[in-house]
Formats: C-alpha cells, sequence, structure tokens
C-alpha cells in the first residue's frame, strides 16, 4: 500500500529536520521540489533542465549537457538520503528513495519489521576486517606478515634449495 501525500510530507519533514540535512541548503530544496512536484502529479515533467533552473537558479539558456549540476546533486542527494536512513531514519515507517536515472522519487511504505531490522543493522558494532590491518602494516612501512603456514613452507623450500647448491 503506498504512503498517503500527508504521510509523505510528514517523512520529508523529518529528513529534512535531521542532522544529515541541517547544513545542505541545495540539496534540501532540491528534495522538497522533487516530492512536492511529485505528490501534485507532476513527476513526469522532473527532468534536468526543470530543476537546474527551478532549484539551481539557473538561466533559461541553460544547457545540461554542459553544465552536470543536476547530476551531481542527485548523486549527492541519493548518498545522503542513504545516510539519513541507515542512521537517524532507520525507524521511519516511510522512506522516500531517489533511483539512479531519474529525478522522480518514489515512496515506499516499510514495514515494522523493515524498519526494526534497519534499527539494529545500525546499531551492530563493526569488526575490523584483515584489510585494514594490512593496511595498518603498509602504513607503517612494514611488509604484510605472511601466515605462519606459508613462512614453514618458505623456510623448507630455502632449505631444500640450499642443499642443492651444497651438493654442487
Amino acid at each position: 500500500m503506498q504512503p498517503t501525500p500527508d504521510e509523505v510530507r510528514a517523512a520529508l519533514e523529518r529528513v529534512l529536520a535531521s542532522s544529515s540535512f541541517a547544513s545542505t541548503n541545495r540539496l534540501s530544496r532540491f528534495l522538497r521540489f522533487v516530492v512536492e512536484r511529485t505528490l501534485a502529479g507532476q513527476a513526469e515533467r522532473l527532468k534536468e533542465y526543470v530543476i537546474g533552473v527551478e532549484v539551481f537558479d539557473r538561466n533559461e539558456r541553460y544547457d545540461p549537457r554542459i553544465d552536470s549540476i543536476v547530476r551531481v546533486e542527485a548523486g549527492r542527494l541519493r548518498a545522503k538520503l542513504d545516510e539519513y536512513y541507515r542512521g537517524a531514519g532507520g525507524g521511519d515507517l516511510v522512506a522516500i528513495r531517489l533511483e539512479k536515472g531519474g529525478y522522480a522519487p518514489y515512496f515506499e511504505r516499510r514495514g515494522d519489521a523493515q524498519a526494526a531490522a534497519a534499527r539494529v543493522a545500525v546499531s551492530a558494532p563493526r569488526r575490523r576486517c584483515r584489510a585494514r590491518r594490512g593496511a595498518r602494516y603498509r602504513r607503517r612501512g612494514l611488509a604484510r606478515r605472511a601466515p605462519k603456514r606459508r613462512r614453514a613452507a618458505t623456510r623448507r623450500r630455502g632449505a631444500a634449495v640450499h642443499e642443492l647448491f651444497e651438493r654442487r
């Protein structure tokens, strides 16, 4: 079931009031513009040129092929929305999504289980991975340590090669 326009507007206000969007005036204007136009039934008219002129104050000679402001800001907006729904908005029941390749958002009602899973995923501690440990060694100028088995095998091979040279 699709969320109602009032639920979408409430979700929009929660997103814009969050810390992720607190200092991003252009992204906030962009998100509000595309959400309001979509709710007004004008989603098919959300084109790069229209957004460039109406949201980013470009003049009527704006050429989207030359000026990529809308594409760049749309990518930033997608990233900010993902950040919000992974963090503070993990428990929101209505999510606003902006898919790649277009500027018309879609709205999804997230179930209680999905919202709870997002909250749990956000609060789960992160483990250090081996790649990060290897990077730490390299940063210090040290070679990454080989596992014990590989070191022992290398030692045996080295001894065998040494024996060959001794026999000659």
